[in-house]
């Protein structure tokens, strides 16, 4: 059995899939499997599957956001994101506008600006914030499975923060661990250990990588360098993890520029968030060669995807071409294949004119 990787292509500084047809995707993918699990005429055989994608800036409310947002609220965090030209981890470099970009000149390089999106999620907790410079990764995999190991909620929950925590030891050195609260954390400025192997990728349902056993002696304010957010919809897997490859931390303090200080993320008053880059800009320790090329979402989506295969028993990691998966983001937009749920919102402009600028692109690329 393989594990099929569904990346989907962005390019940044300017090109980046909307949220929604992420989630267009997966309830897709979801509902395939439920099809298989209800027999249905049709159904393909049960792959183990991970979208991974880096989105247009988005602000998601998840189900404890009881309270709607008020107009000031709302517009504080929809107001475009700046990002000066050339600062994020990039796949390739592209021409190719967005729906609502618009470009500033600073007078030293364009400053590329990125509309925002508030949209409600089924996961649980506050709101959060996914942008460039993240990785967002979501398995579909069925958890009652004969194919590979079986897994509460509780398991699978805690398989999502080990493959993660392995994923940032293994290629960056970096100790994150568990707490109390929801996702993966470091200590902050003091958690790089080159050519660290740890085992954090035990089977079952161990809490490898947690702070108690990585012990106590460093010292750093905690600081979350992942979400997680889980939804199961009759034991298939729904949301997963996103991981901040590449962000502003706290130490940016404008809110043009920096997405996470204009809201209090997951309502956790008190906690800071980091990056993968900018822990390991805080080492003296870290060098550039230990980690050039593995810097960019894509590149931390294909560990975590390896990770993933061998913590669920899989024996390898099939990439989907972005051939194949921008065919499948056109069935998707013209209504060709459905998700089959039946409360999911009409197809945007802004998914319809992602998927034909993805598709001019890989004309041109030819």
């Amino acid at each position: 059995m393989r594990l099929l990787h569904i990346r989907l292509p962005y390019r940044a500084p300017s090109l980046y899939p909307p949220y929604a047809l992420a989630s267009r995707l997966q309830d897709h993918l979801r509902r395939s499997l439920l099809d298989l699990k209800d027999n249905r005429p049709g159904s393909k055989p049960y792959t183990p599957t991970l979208i991974s994608f880096t989105p247009l800036p988005t602000y998601t409310l998840g189900r404890r956001q009881t309270s709607p947002l008020s107009d000031a609220e709302a517009a504080r965090l929809s107001f475009p994101v700046q990002f000066p030209h050339g600062s994020l981890s990039s796949s390739s470099s592209s021409s190719s506008s967005q729906v609502g970009q618009t470009h500033e000149n600073d007078g030293s390089e364009t400053a590329i600006k990125l509309p925002v999106s508030i949209l409600h999620s089924p996961r649980g907790g506050l709101t959060t914030y996914h942008g460039p410079g993240q990785v967002v990764l979501w398995p579909i995999l069925d958890l009652v499975s004969s194919q590979h190991n079986k897994y509460t909620v509780r398991c699978y929950t805690r398989l999502l923060e080990k493959t993660t925590i392995a994923t940032v030891l293994k290629t960056f050195g970096l100790k994150a661990f568990t707490t109390e609260d929801p996702g993966v954390w470091v200590r902050s400025g003091a958690s790089w250990s080159p050519g660290s192997s740890a085992a954090a990728e035990e089977e079952g349902c161990a809490l490898s990588g947690t702070e108690q056993q990585e012990g106590t002696s460093e010292t750093g304010p905690l600081a979350k360098i992942a979400a997680l957010g889980v939804h199961l919809r009759r034991h298939v897997s729904g949301l997963g993890t996103a991981i901040n490859v590449d962000m502003p931390g706290p130490e940016v303090t404008s809110e043009a520029v920096n997405p996470w200080a204009r809201f209090v993320a997951c309502g956790l008053e008190g906690k800071t968030v980091t990056s993968i880059r900018g822990e390991l800009d805080k080492s003296s320790q870290a060098q550039a060669e230990d980690y050039e090329g593995k810097l960019t979402p894509p590149a931390v989506a294909d560990q975590w995807a390896a990770t993933l295969a061998r913590n669920i028993g899989v024996e390898e990691v099939q990439t989907v071409g972005e051939e194949e998966v921008v065919r499948l983001l056109e069935e998707l937009v013209s209504g060709k294949v459905t998700t089959g749920n039946n409360e999911q919102e009409k197809v945007t402009e802004e998914e319809r004119k992602f998927v034909k600028l993805v598709r001019e692109m890989l004309q041109k690329d030819r």
